[in-house]
């Protein structure tokens, strides 16, 4: 009985050494955010528990995963020019 159970753990291990390390990832592998496809390295500006967040797109372990960056999300200000339009109309 022991002869069949390390016969059968060597098998396994020997299976093992032969399986491919790891798989290729693509080159063009994208990131999904706001219902959108964003390329590797690019940033967007994503909901966080913590508000809005800029996050980059990158490949983690062969998958592509968001970096949350320790940025606030650039706001859009208003100009005087058009603060005045608006309070005009």
């Amino acid at each position: 009985m022991h002869f069949i159970a390390r016969t059968l753990k060597l098998l396994a291990i020997a299976s093992l050494a032969v399986a491919p390390v790891s798989a290729h990832a693509g080159e063009d592998c994208t990131c999904r955010g706001n219902g959108k496809d964003v390329a590797e390295g690019q940033t967007i500006c994503l909901k966080t528990a913590a508000g809005p967040k800029l996050a980059r797109c990158e490949r983690v372990l062969n998958n592509t995963s968001w970096k949350i960056l320790d940025t606030d999300c650039p706001l859009a200000r208003s100009t005087p020019a058009l603060e005045l339009l608006q309070q005009k109309g």
